[in-house]
């Protein structure tokens, strides 16, 4: 098995990754998402194995084994064939009987019930309908959604230039870094789409066949291209769809992510609470 992201800590004692990469579990990601699960959900071992948890787009399976490791009943959805073998290659290691997973379009989310927690974690963003999307996890969510994502920023004059970002001043800020304060994502100028503000990203060209397409583990899977909704935009997207209160959390930087990567990447993570 070929692992990209996760290292998982296996019952055998054995690594996914090996020992370079922190363990994901002992990450400061993992550790912001498990004291705020901890905030919200303070329910015995016994209570929580009455409560279900959803990973979309679970990739290797990382986040899943966490919280089933927690004592949730726990399914990771994901629609590509490689991930998802990883993934039961991973629970095929692990004494958690609580845990699963499924070879799904995110998209269908609706036909797996109801979730007290939903972990949505590099997804959005890989979406054309992202709007949408935020209105079917709500539907199927009970109680709390985290929301690690891109956004797109309000202004950035590089993504006004079109074809000479993309050809000339892209490849440049990729090899050097010159004068690149925040990422250069190759985006669009800033358009509408489901009524909300953003730009749009290009994830693979419309002509790729679908054998290459299953390769690309990090990309989206049935949409060309995707929409990055503005910060704003998003927060009033989240709220519309059903989440009562919403926060932004900042402490799942500084070891697999730098202190400045939500500033540089235009990335952050946002929690959302239906009371």
């Amino acid at each position: 098995m070929k692992f990209t992201a996760h290292n998982i800590l296996l019952d055998d004692g054995t690594k996914t990754l090996g020992d370079d990469p922190v363990l994901l579990g002992e990450s400061a990601v993992w550790k912001s998402i498990e004291k705020t699960t901890n905030l919200f959900i303070n329910k015995s071992a016994e209570e929580r194995k009455s409560l279900r948890v959803v990973d979309l787009g679970c990739l290797e399976g990382g986040y899943a084994v966490q919280f089933a490791r927690m004592g949730f009943d726990t399914l990771g959805i994901d629609a590509r064939k490689e991930n998802i073998d990883n993934c039961n290659y991973v629970k095929s290691k692990l004494n958690l009987p609580n845990l699963n997973f499924a070879q799904d379009d995110v998209r269908n989310l609706h036909n797996y019930g109801k979730f007290d927690i939903v972990l949505c974690y590099g997804l959005l963003y890989h979406l054309n309908d992202p709007v949408n999307f935020l209105q079917t996890i709500a539907a199927c969510t009970n109680k709390l959604l985290f929301l690690n994502t891109h956004f797109a920023p309000e202004h950035d004059v590089r993504y006004s230039l079109g074809a000479i970002n993309n050809l000339l001043i892209a490849p440049i800020q990729k090899r050097t870094g010159l004068l690149e304060l925040h990422r250069n994502y190759r985006l669009s100028g800033i358009t509408r789409n489901e009524g909300y503000r953003g730009r749009w990203y290009k994830e693979w060209d419309s002509t790729t066949n679908k054998e290459k397409i299953e390769k690309m583990l990090w990309a989206s899977y049935n949409n060309d291209r995707s929409f990055w909704l503005c910060k704003k935009e998003l927060t009033k997207a989240i709220q519309a769809a059903g989440f009562n209160s919403l926060f932004e959390q900042f402490d799942f930087t500084g070891d697999l992510f730098p202190d400045n990567y939500t500033e540089f990447y235009n990335r952050t993570m946002f929690v959302g609470v239906k009371h």
